[in-house]
């Protein structure tokens, strides 16, 4: 009490302080205790809306025509969007087979012309249809297949030349079924026959690429083949990035450019004094190079797997084929 007496403001304020922890520690448990009972609240409400919407509807007619419009206007959604897909894709005209032995090799020629000096191309370049430069497909269905997908191989090969690729080391494609002449037998029927013509909506045609080329033009290709650049349906299933070379180069092999410097014959030397002599305020010359980069200029060394999405006629009607108890 005597410390009190003696120490009045320190203890008025000591006491404020003790009284307001107080206040704030009762808020902080009132507060706590109110979030704890909000929480618990809306969880058990969040556990009551999972389980009526996981129950079964009752069997009511209401609720019968309610969901019979339900899955109509979902069915006609995904047949607008089947229709579209089916617009936005190029289109095939019917060839020949000698017709596409023709388009193959004038296309085969027009990017080698195009690549020179631009796009290195491996030897026996030939958009993967190496088979077809000397022989011909084995029925003119097979040959309106292949000269689509030769069409997309063509623009796929265009593109890297647009993004500055510097060399094609690599270019396969995985062959049509038509081509190795084992297509799937259809089921049976019933509900397995329902499921397998639901699922033939799309076709995955893999393309594989190698190539040499910087991180730029890699940004600008990866980018150019999710947009409309690129007419025909891509996606990219695998990326595999390293470095052309896998070591650093030695302080021996690196060498500074030579610098020769502007041998003055008398006119110019007289010219150069003229130039001391007058009061002009000229920059100096420049300095010799004495730096090199030696990180950071490297070409990158990629691996590219690309499926190449064709959309069949039957994606235009696709929930048709759905069974309604699915």
């Amino acid at each position: 009490m005597d410390w009190i007496r003696e120490n009045k403001p320190l203890a008025a304020i000591l006491g404020v302080i003790l009284v307001g922890t107080l206040a704030l520690g009762y808020l902080l448990y009132d507060s706590w205790s109110s979030y704890e009972e909000t929480k618990e609240g809306y969880i058990g409400l969040g556990n009551q809306m999972a389980a009526l919407k996981g129950a079964r509807l009752a069997p009511t007619d209401a609720n019968l025509q309610a969901k019979k419009q339900m899955v109509d206007e979902y069915a006609a959604d995904v047949n607008k969007l089947g229709a579209a897909l089916l617009i936005l894709q190029p289109k095939v005209e019917p060839m020949k087979d000698i017709e596409f032995q023709a388009k193959l090799k004038t296309k085969i020629s027009e990017i080698r012309t195009a690549a020179q000096s631009k796009m290195q191309l491996p030897a026996d370049f030939a958009f993967g249809f190496d088979e077809y430069t000397s022989s011909l497909p084995t029925s003119a269905a097979a040959a309106t297949e292949l000269s689509g997908y030769l069409d997309a191989m063509d623009e796929l090969v265009k593109m890297l030349l647009k993004c500055n690729v510097q060399s094609l080391d690599l270019l396969e494609r995985s062959k049509l079924a038509l081509e190795a002449k084992a297509a799937a037998n259809a089921p049976a029927g019933g509900a397995a026959a329902q499921r397998q013509g639901a699922a033939e909506i799309l076709e995955k045609r893999q393309i594989s690429l190698i190539l040499t080329l910087d991180q730029g033009a890699l940004q600008l290709l990866v980018s150019r083949l999710a947009t409309t650049e690129m007419p025909f349906f891509t996606s990219v299933r695998q990326l595999r990035i390293e470095n052309q070379l896998q070591e650093g180069p030695l302080r021996s092999s690196v060498r500074l450019p030579a610098t020769n410097g502007p041998k003055m014959g008398g006119g110019q030397a007289a010219a150069a004094s003229e130039e001391v002599a007058s009061d002009e305020i000229r920059p100096p010359a420049p300095a010799p190079i004495d730096t090199i980069p030696v990180f950071g200029n490297e070409l990158l060394k990629v691996r590219m797997e690309i499926d190449l999405v064709k959309f069949l006629d039957a994606a235009k009607g696709v929930a048709a084929q759905i069974p309604a108890g699915r």
